[in-house]
């Protein structure tokens, strides 16, 4: 996916670990997949906002979309699925601003 720097194009290839270049609150659009009920909403809203408030003690890194048309209309909307994991292990992947992100 791409990072918008000075009007140049910067890929961010799936597997690369990133950040939040200006921490502030989720964007109303970002949403969590479907893990079949294996972490609780509240854990989940929590690791997308402390993702998006910049706290270091989220790892984060672009996921690798197998679905042609689903690249696509994320590419379009100029956005990326992100995976998120903290140290007790949970993992949760939502969907980011690739604008907004840049390699940690």
């Amino acid at each position: 996916m791409a990072e918008a720097t000075n009007g140049a194009v910067k890929q961010l290839a799936a597997g690369v670990k990133i950040r939040v270049i200006t921490p502030g609150e989720p964007p109303p659009w970002s949403e969590w997949e479907d893990d079949h009920g294996r972490t609780a909403p509240p854990v989940k809203k929590r690791m997308q906002q402390m993702f998006f408030r910049g706290d270091r003690k989220i790892a984060a890194e672009i996921v690798f979309i197998g679905s042609e048309s689903e690249r696509d209309e994320l590419r379009r909307k100029g956005r990326v699925k992100v995976r998120l994991k903290e140290a007790a292990g949970t993992v949760l992947v939502i969907t980011a601003d690739a604008a907004n992100l840049q390699k940690a």
